[in-house]
């Protein structure tokens, strides 16, 4: 009799499935790939864009691309009429793919809890699958662990609806504070941090610094700190500037880096403008080679007034690079502050200031915190051990026992 245990089937619904398209996107691909090199069985639904740059996607994973309206519009953050049918038709179209290829999968892996889930899930329990829901964010209302009181009394409908999900994966204690809001059973949230792919993302010498500071048009010995995110207003970028005015009057030599697209860029070009430092801010726009500006990079900042687990965040710490960063959400799960980074108040120029200031007066704090930083991020974020917790999950779904043996970690419980 055959005893080997069965491959495990798992089917992974991501919107935004594209290293360019945010933190959501790139966690999907990076796990998505790593899974397939374990030998996990998975394929991927995500949107069908238009006009996205180039990426290499590993030929192990099958990608189909959902049909809904406006595939030029990446970002639907918001609730307003054109968002809701363009994730409506997603989710429909989705439903289609769920449906035809019911037989290739036992486990759904939603990456995001929001309509697509809720459209889905009905179908999905009655076909007996089982249902797994990150989620991407805390206290925006669009998604499980925000909804309870919301929309005249819809949002805790919908909250009730799913608690038929068999596991939801929280980032962040405020993710999961949230859910347990919701209603949802504790037993239910399983704590998985983001991680960050160590192989890419790794601190450089010096001097290899200083050729990267060249190549990209810099000189060697010039001062860089760098932002990367959405140009949107709950990532602050105008405290950064308002703080960055503070910033050249003493530092006259140092130069503010801004990575990143989105609806408020020309605002913040503008507000560059008024406040005179355009001569020592430079907006990039997106990018692709990211880890060469973060090479390049002696301190980054994330100003942010609201976040989940910033994949950016991680990026820059894996990079050996000391950060200030604003307390809030999985920002304070990440970093203990004074020792691999520093905290500062959300909307607080004066702070952000302070904080960047005092990295750029005190080296020797500035590499006790970049040597922390690194320290963390390889021991306790890398998708070498936060990979096997999820095979580790699917199998106590499923209910199979364990068919993979990983080099690292013993639990799919991630730090809290």
């Amino acid at each position: 009799m055959n005893h080997e245990p069965r491959t495990i089937k798992v089917c992974v619904v991501s919107p935004l499935y594209h290293p360019s398209l945010g933190g959501l996107g790139r966690q999907a691909q990076l796990l998505t790939e790593r899974l397939a090199d374990e030998g996990v069985d998975v394929f991927v639904i995500a949107r069908r864009m238009k006009g996205m740059p180039p990426a290499e996607f590993s030929p192990k994973v099958r990608v189909y691309r959902a049909w809904s309206i406006r595939p030029d519009v990446y970002y639907i953050p918001k609730v307003n009429l054109l968002n809701l049918l363009i994730s409506l038709s997603f989710s429909v179209s989705c439903a289609f793919i769920l449906f035809r290829k019911r037989h290739r999968y036992d486990i759904v892996h939603f990456h995001g809890a929001s309509l697509p889930l809720i459209i889905n899930l009905p179908m999905l329990k009655i076909l007996g699958k089982k249902v797994i829901a990150k989620v991407a964010a805390a206290k925006l209302g669009t998604e499980a662990g925000s909804l309870k009181g919301r929309y005249l009394g819809l949002g805790s409908l919908l909250a009730r609806l799913l608690r038929g999900v068999d596991a939801f994966i929280a980032t962040t204690s405020e993710i999961e504070d949230g859910l347990l809001n919701d209603g949802i059973p504790g037993e239910k949230i399983k704590r998985i941090t983001n991680f960050i792919d160590t192989g890419i993302f790794h601190p450089v010498d010096p001097e290899e610094k200083k050729r990267i500071k060249v190549s990209l048009g810099f000189d060697s010995d010039e001062v860089l700190v760098t932002f990367s995110g959405r140009f949107v207003r709950r990532k602050g970028i105008d405290y950064l500037l308002q703080a960055w005015k503070k910033i050249v009057g003493e530092f006259g030599s140092a130069r503010l880096l801004l990575l990143g697209e989105g609806p408020l860029l020309e605002e913040m070009e503008r507000m560059a403008e008024d406040l005179g430092i355009t001569d020592k801010v430079v907006f990039y726009g997106h990018v692709n080679n990211v880890v060469d500006f973060l090479h390049a990079t002696d301190i980054f900042v994330l100003p942010s007034l609201q976040e989940g687990m910033p994949n950016s965040l991680l990026e820059a710490m894996a990079c050996g690079l000391p950060v200030v960063a604003t307390r809030i959400g999985g920002v304070v799960d990440i970093i203990d502050d004074e020792r691999d980074g520093i905290l500062v108040e959300p909307g607080d120029s004066g702070g952000l200031a302070e904080g960047i200031a005092r990295l750029l007066r005190e080296n020797a704090l500035a590499d006790r915190i970049a040597r922390n930083a690194y320290d963390k991020i390889r021991t306790m974020y890398s998708l070498d051990s936060i990979a096997p917790r999820y095979i580790e999950l699917y199998n106590v779904l499923c209910r199979k026992p364990r068919h993979h043996h990983p080099k690292k970690s013993t639990t799919f419980w991630g730090p809290r």
